[in-house]
This record gives C-alpha cells, structure tokens and sequence, in this order.
C-alpha cells in the first residue's frame, strides 16, 4: 500500500515467493460474511516480460448473498526485480459486474484502463508505479521499524497518486490462528474509490508479523456499512 520515497530500486531479499498462499475469513462486524485469499503464481510473460503474479480473490458466503454476492477477483503483474506494474485486472462476477484491465506502458509512462473493453484515455505515471493489489505486496518490502511517513506511486488507471501512510504502533495479536507480534500500519484513503468514496471518515488498518515475511495477518476496513475485517486462517509459505 504504501512505501518511503527513495530511488525505487527493488529489494535484494523479497519476503515472498511463488507458491505463497494467504487464507482469511472475512466478517462483517460479527457476522460471518466470506473468504479471501492472496497468491503469488510462478513467474509468467507480461508486456512481454518475465514478470511476478499476484491475486486476491474474495468471496462472499450464502448468507450475505442475499444481501449482496461477492465474487471478485484481482491480479497483478510486475516486473521481477518488483519496482514498477505491467498489468492490472479486476474482476467482479457477483452483484456488481466488471472486467477491468490496466496496461502499462513504460515507454510512453502511461496507463490505459478499459472495462468490457472500452477504454479511457491514458493516464500519465511516474516511474515505478504499482496496481493496487501489486501495492499491497510492496507493503511487505518495507523497513517499519524506522516510524516514518511512507509514500510511493500508484495507479488504477483512472488516476495516479501518491499513496501515503504510517506505522501507528507495535501491537500482540492473537487470533484463533495463534499469536503475533504485528506493526499496525494506516494507509490514507482519500485517494480509495468505490465504498471509501461513500463513507464518511473511512479508515484501514493492517496488522503485519514484526519479523522478515511481514505477513498481514489482520486487515481491517471502516466504511459507512460497519467495519470489515479479514482475519489470518493459514499461511502457506513460497519457495523455489
């Protein structure tokens, strides 16, 4: 989500790998309303590059069905030294229907959005932007003992902007999955679109694992239908 300002220049040590997989129950306050869960894939092409792919899916059980059916899916794609995006895709196969794609242009620095295929006008990027969902991985990056003000570019393809935010604090966890000593993290969402832009002073909080895999293991989203929570279920660690 957010990382500090500096040359952009890609980790030596990554905290994932291919084959990682992150499962989570979601809640909607106390109710139970889904699953999620975050994949980093093999090495794949894009933009005809060999390049790292990540997803998130999240799916809404039978019960908030009638409320509201989730089926989404996103995915990123980013060049393997993980300093910029080649290609983002949203996916929304439930109540709600899209098929959102964002191409990456690194000659022109620019990104173009489509959805069902029509397309908008290109929206000029800085170097080394990151998807949303290739953002968040580039949380896991960071070093978050140092407390200060984090900030790196991102674009959905409608927009670019910097996304900020700040370690708040150390805090012990423990959820059903066991015990964790976290770094809470608060990313600002002014620049968040969808329920963020309908809610009234919304907020997210990360709870990531205090050591060098830095795995989220509670998110926690405040928009104006009540807080929504991911909570870490297991974790398969990646590896060669």
């Amino acid at each position: 989500m957010f990382s500090k300002p500096s040359s952009y220049a890609g980790p030596k040590v990554l905290p994932f790998s291919f084959g990682e997989k992150i499962r989570y129950s979601v809640r909607w306050e106390m109710i139970r309303a889904g699953k999620a869960s975050f994949k980093v894939l093999p090495f794949t092409m894009a933009n005809g590059e060999k390049a790292y792919h990540f997803i998130l899916d999240v799916r809404s059980n039978r019960y908030i069905d009638m409320l509201f059916k989730i089926r989404d899916r996103l995915e990123g794609f980013t060049d393997i030294k993980f300093t910029k995006s080649f290609l983002y895709r949203k996916t929304q196969s439930g109540r709600e229907k899209k098929q959102v794609e964002v191409q990456f242009d690194w000659e022109a620095n620019t990104a173009t959005y489509s959805n069902f295929g029509g397309k908008r006008d290109p929206v000029r990027i800085p170097l080394n932007a990151f998807d949303p969902l290739s953002a968040f991985y580039k949380m896991r990056t960071l070093d978050l003992e140092s407390n200060q003000d984090l900030s790196f570019p991102v674009t959905d393809g409608k927009k670019y902007f910097m996304q900020k935010g700040k370690v708040i604090g150390k805090e012990k966890i423990t959820l059903p999955s066991g015990s964790f000593d976290t770094y809470v993290l608060a990313p600002q969402v002014n620049h968040f679109s969808g329920v963020f832009k309908k809610s009234e002073n919304p907020s997210v909080k990360v709870w990531v694992t205090a050591d060098d895999r830095k795995i989220p293991v509670r998110i926690k989203v405040r928009v104006f239908i009540g807080s929504v929570i991911f909570d870490l279920v297991s974790v398969r660690y990646g590896g060669p």
